[in-house]
């Protein structure tokens, strides 16, 4: 593994010692009591979910699998397959596991027209050709299949207030090694490299071959304090709880989408 690791880019390498973690931060749900309980984002594409019964379903960018087995029990699929560049040794019973570099325009390790639903959560803005995985996206769904993506939202409010206030934006960072300009410059760095507005997504979804037939936002005051230890000061936590009772220009974009025309060949 030493090895992979070396021949990775530098932004590649830190998202493998980052989501290498063992903490739960940013994850998209904390625990209470033995319970999960999924943040705004996470229950938004919960409720995108149609079932698909005796299905498949894969989870790209699957991490622990946590998500990804809340998706699974959605969608009431039979099977669950998972793919991400960090192993973090998934119950096989549960979830089959594919390891790959989803930074590499290489296609992914399942046939055609194979699978009923696929879910990329909180994903592609850790990747540079976020067009090719979409590509992938559409040549793997059945012709009445359906994708879930998530996103963080670059024309949110709070990322509009913060430049406003010259502040950096949340997870628009300038280095792989701290949060500069940031208020919260402590927090681990989230290694995004693409950002989308909701024109952004809805146009590189058509360009691939797709269509939204579904749409959701979120604000990202649950995740935030779902993955803060120690309570934040007031001046920065009524601002964020404010701003996620604004029902528009959400933090977070949750799209549903389908193939455009019933294919399964790459545009």
């Amino acid at each position: 593994m030493n090895e992979e690791r070396d021949e990775l880019s530098p932004i590649v390498r830190s998202n493998v010692e980052r989501w290498s973690a063992d903490d739960d931060g940013w994850r998209g749900y904390r625990r209470d009591d033995g319970k999960l309980i999924p943040d705004d984002r996470v229950q938004a594409g919960l409720r995108l979910v149609s079932p698909r019964p005796g299905g498949a379903l894969l989870d790209i960018g699957c991490a622990n699998g946590i998500l990804t087995t809340m998706f699974a029990r959605e969608a009431r699929v039979e099977r669950v397959f998972g793919v991400d560049f960090v192993d973090h040794g998934l119950d096989p019973k549960l979830i089959t596991f594919r390891q790959a570099n989803l930074d590499k325009p290489t296609p992914l390790p399942f046939d055609s027209r194979s699978l009923d639903v696929v879910t990329c959560l909180e994903t592609l803005e850790h990747l540079h050709d976020t067009d090719y995985l979409v590509s992938e996206i559409r040549r793997l769904l059945l012709p009445s299949g359906y994708a879930i993506l998530s996103v963080p939202r670059l024309d949110g409010l709070l990322a509009i207030g913060m430049l406003a206030a010259g502040f950096q934006p949340p997870a628009i960072e300038c280095s792989l090694r701290r949060r500069y300009g940031s208020p919260d410059s402590g927090q681990r760095v989230s290694g995004h490299v693409s950002h989308f507005t909701r024109r952004a997504l809805d146009e590189l979804v058509g360009a691939n071959g797709m269509k939204v037939d579904g749409f959701a936002q979120a604000s990202i005051y649950s995740a935030w304090r779902y993955a803060t230890a120690v309570p934040p000061p007031a001046w920065q936590r009524i601002p964020m709880w404010a701003l996620s009772k604004i029902p528009f220009k959400q933090d977070n974009l949750i799209v549903r989408i389908r193939p455009s025309d019933g294919g399964a060949t790459r545009a």
